[in-house]
């Protein structure tokens, strides 16, 4: 499942997530680590709060369409863009995006590691 990527992306501890979702911290840890199964209840939970499908939840689908239907046209546009960068064009990308957001560069980067 790609729980953690969800998680990470939002900037969220286990222990928000769970209480935002109503489980004990113990078993949302044990989801996100593939040590427990959800069952469809809480994987239709899941997909509301992360603002996915259930395939893109499970790991079946592309991680590129991740928030996808949640994004205005030109942010949209700007991923379209990006996607055909090279990896060091993507860096510099990057670094432009965190410095309009105010974020730190290095901040950024270990996000994505």
């Amino acid at each position: 499942m790609n729980l953690k990527l969800l998680r990470k992306n939002l900037g969220l501890t286990q222990d928000e997530v769970a209480k935002k979702l109503r489980l004990a911290r113990t078993t949302y840890r044990n989801y996100e680590n593939n040590e427990r199964e959800p069952n469809i209840e809480t994987l239709v939970r899941m997909a509301d709060f992360y603002k996915v499908s259930l395939d893109f939840l499970c790991g079946r689908q592309n991680k590129n369409l991740i928030f996808a239907d949640s994004l205005s046209e030109k942010k949209k546009e700007l991923i379209n863009l990006i996607k055909d960068l090279d990896d060091d064009s993507t860096l510099i990308a990057l670094g432009f995006v965190a410095k309009l957001a105010n974020k730190p560069i290095d901040e950024v980067l270990q996000k994505i590691k």
